[in-house]
């Protein structure tokens, strides 16, 4: 096995948990849709992720023609910035029914809306790789969708008004789209 197969496993180990999570997360709030009210920030915000996190893995195959070898350091940078996703995918929907009881808005409001640190943490060590690995401009198209990717997010963890993160929310949906259509 090459040092990419290697890096490629672990990373998709890890991956694949995420999205796991993110999808036990969605059976959950399927389960219990008639005893708590759903939100539709907290969905738009799992799909928002479960976008970038299969993005992320469409990347990921690029890395060898970009960096045919990887150091110890570059591979413990890649695992960090996977883990960042995971975390993000654990944090975003409720794992357990009593998780929700308050409802779908209560828990994101609460505790989900943590995902969003862990989701700019992981956009801004993308930055980093997209700089570093893909030796592409920090002015290039893709930077600059970068940039309100990973602000407002921030923006939205710390808005208190339910009208504000609902609209950095929505402003966030074509970042994403046009992100998937320029990478």
């Amino acid at each position: 096995m090459t040092d990419f197969g290697r890096i490629v496993t672990v990373l998709s180990m890890v991956l694949g948990l995420g999205v796991t999570r993110l999808l036990l997360g969605l059976v959950t709030v399927f389960r219990i849709r008639r005893e708590s009210p759903h939100d539709w920030v907290s969905l738009a915000w799992a799909a928002i992720l479960f976008t970038i996190q299969l993005q992320y893995w469409w990347a990921i195959t690029l890395l060898p023609s970009v960096k045919p070898t990887f150091s110890f350091p570059d591979f413990i940078f890649l695992v960090l910035l996977t883990l960042m996703l995971f975390l993000s995918a654990a944090l975003m929907l409720p794992s357990r029914s009593e998780d929700e009881k308050n409802g779908l808005r209560a828990y994101f409001e609460h505790d989900g809306r943590y995902a969003l640190l862990s989701l700019t943490g992981f956009l801004l060590l993308a930055f980093l790789v997209n700089i570093f690995f893909f030796k592409s401009s920090p002015l290039s198209a893709w930077a600059l969708t970068d940039v309100p990717m990973i602000v407002l997010p921030v923006a939205t963890f710390f808005a208190r008004s339910r009208k504000v993160y609902a609209a950095l929310t929505i402003a966030y949906l074509p970042l994403v789209a046009w992100d998937v259509y320029i990478s």
